[in-house]
């Protein structure tokens, strides 16, 4: 539950600290009607929306839909943007990616790569923490199915980046941009509807020889 609690300042203040001297960008906070009252009168800077259902997927899109800007970046209370955020913000100006994908710094563990390669993400996953999307990606491939409660983020991502036809080209920044602390849902939780579902997702999306691949893999990891 997204509460007005020390996790939410410390990650709205990382925000404001990560963008020292440039342009703010749009910050949107999304909370249960309860807070929202609360949470603006802290942060008047912020546009604060209630949540329309419950669900971190919910919430991402009730962000996502309401928002204005070029680009479509989320992040969880207990997560903390790093320094090296100014510098994907120029990458974003500069080129104008399609998404651009960074690396993130996982707990007590180190840096998680974030590079989006295609064959990387049939069977793996990269943290939302590190990934930005453009506003015409999310638009053409969102918003997340609610029905996958778990990696919903996953199936985006592997339509961002296995787009053919867009003009834009995903980029990888090579630096952990925010904090992540590795407890999150995702991490130790399974999605039964998302791998229910997976060998259609390879198929369309990727094509019939990644649906064999995934069968493949499955009998080789005994999944």
């Amino acid at each position: 539950m997204l509460n007005p609690d020390a996790e939410l300042n410390r990650c709205v203040h990382c925000i404001l600290g990560a963008f020292q001297g440039l342009e703010v960008p749009e910050i949107i906070i999304v909370t249960p009607a309860t807070f929202v009252l609360e949470i603006a009168d802290k942060f008047p800077f912020a546009r604060v929306i209630p949540e329309s259902r419950k669900g971190i997927y919910s919430a991402m899109n009730d962000g996502a839909r309401l928002s204005n800007g070029k680009n479509i970046y989320f992040l969880g209370k207990d997560d903390i943007v790093l320094p090296a955020m100014t510098n994907a913000f120029e990458i974003l100006q500069a080129v104008r990616p399609f998404a651009l994908f960074c690396d993130v710094y996982w707990g007590s563990i180190g840096i998680y790569r974030g590079s989006p390669s295609p064959v990387r993400l049939l069977t793996r996953n990269v943290c939302h923490q590190g990934i930005i999307y453009s506003r015409e990606a999310f638009v053409k491939h969102g918003p997340y199915l609610r029905p996958m409660r778990i990696q919903a983020d996953h199936f985006l991502n592997i339509k961002v980046v296995w787009d053919r036809q867009s003009v834009q080209a995903v980029h990888y920044f090579r630096e952990p941009v925010a904090w992540y602390s590795g407890a999150g849902f995702s991490t130790t939780n399974r999605d039964p509807v998302f791998w229910k579902l997976y060998p259609q997702v390879m198929r369309r999306y990727v094509g019939g020889w990644a649906a064999c691949f995934l069968l493949m893999y499955r009998k080789l990891r005994g999944v």
